[in-house]
């Protein structure tokens, strides 16, 4: 009777490991399918799938293709790996090695031993010296259409790649291909939405000769102290774009004979200039959206030793993207032409925010704009 067990209790443990890798593969599909719906950066997204992805089926590396129609190409917008950075410069032809097949042809291959496929394209592990004996690559498909290839690169311990590898992997290509529309669609309402605020603000620039393009250079120098920042994320860096692109915005409040006189302006016409950061503040508030970005735009008039408009406010206690767009504001108005004045140079404007440093700019972040202007040789 023991003989007769022993096979089934084998069988058993074997179909219970089956059941339990089932398992974790559908674990894996319910996890990748709650990261899309809560990240919308498509970098961020496709290494926490790839990561997962390489993980379930221990692949030493995987990388995602798009196509570029009008060069009738593969491009990587991930590649993970030890030649991950490497593989990121190489370009394949439509047709091409395995990805430019699959791409071509809409099918997955499941491909053993790559030097015994004809399609196998070297130029890869030429470039990257990445050496590769089996892959899965698998079709992305939107809406009918094919917009790139996903592949996981040889099965750790020397291992193959299954059927059921294939299977999920296919699974997760689905996955990934609405991923990528998403972050497509949710890319271009953004860059949507950040063009009508700067026709807006271009707009409003225009209405004074001297401070055309003012907002764009504001921005471009406030992000210059941003990305400096080791501990600012993405998403506060498209923030603090945002807040410095409107930080005028309040100027359409502001009467032209105002914005624009010539002369020096009286008490009552300086006292009114100064409330645009209110305006600007009471236009944005009724936008969703927009609303976290009122302190920006309300207090990049503050002083760090707290002699600014509207509140008052010192040091610290005034929003750091306010206090970065303060700088950036008034680096920008010293080295353009203004009615009361003519510009200075580059050097002679950051000798100022250096000698202002502490009293009206906080002094780490001036040091760091006048660190990033020298590194960027903008003197």
């Amino acid at each position: 009777m023991q003989k007769n067990l022993t096979p089934d209790k084998k069988d058993m443990k074997l179909k219970l490991s089956d059941l339990q890798e089932k398992i974790n593969r559908l674990e894996t599909l319910i996890n990748t399918s709650m990261v899309f719906s809560s990240i919308l950066d498509l970098g961020e997204l496709l290494n926490i799938v790839m990561t997962k992805a390489e993980e379930v089926m221990e692949a030493e590396a995987s990388s995602v293709f798009l196509i570029d129609k009008s060069k009738k190409e593969l491009y990587f917008i991930t590649a993970r790996g030890e030649k991950g950075k490497e593989a990121k410069e190489i370009r394949v032809p439509m047709g091409k090695g395995i990805v430019g097949w699959v791409a071509e042809h809409g099918r997955p291959l499941l491909v053993p031993d790559v030097t015994k496929d004809s399609r196998w394209f070297k130029g890869v592990d030429k470039k990257t010296k990445f050496v590769t004996r089996s892959i899965i690559a698998v079709p992305l498909i939107s809406k009918g259409k094919i917009i790139g290839v996903s592949e996981v690169l040889n099965k750790k311990g020397n291992r193959n790649f299954n059927e059921n590898d294939l299977e999920l992997f296919e699974a997760l290509g689905n996955q990934i291909a609405i991923a990528i529309e998403n972050a497509s669609l949710y890319t271009e309402l953004d860059e949507l939405f950040l063009s009508s605020i700067r026709a807006i603000v271009e707009a409003i620039d225009a209405k004074d000769p001297y401070t055309k393009g003012h907002s764009s250079r504001v921005v471009e120098y406030s992000l210059l102290v941003g990305e400096a920042l080791a501990d600012i994320s993405k998403d506060e860096l498209k923030q603090l774009e945002v807040s410095a692109t409107l930080h005028d915005v309040g100027k359409i409040g502001v009467p032209d004979r105002i914005l624009g006189k010539t002369g020096k302006l009286t008490p009552v016409e300086y006292a009114y200039m100064q409330r645009h950061s209110e305006f600007g503040s009471a236009i944005i508030e009724p936008i969703a959206k927009l609303r976290e970005l009122i302190p920006n735009i309300m207090h990049h008039h503050e002083r760090f030793d707290g002699k600014g408009y509207p509140d008052g406010l010192k040091g610290e206690r005034i929003p750091l993207f306010a206090r970065i767009i303060c700088i950036a504001d008034s680096f920008d108005a010293m080295t353009t032409d203004r009615p009361y004045r003519k510009k200075r140079s580059i050097q002679k404007a950051l000798l100022e925010l250096e000698r202002r440093s502490g009293t009206q700019f906080d002094p780490k972040l001036t040091k760091i704009f006048i660190m990033v202007c020298k590194r960027r040789k903008l003197t």
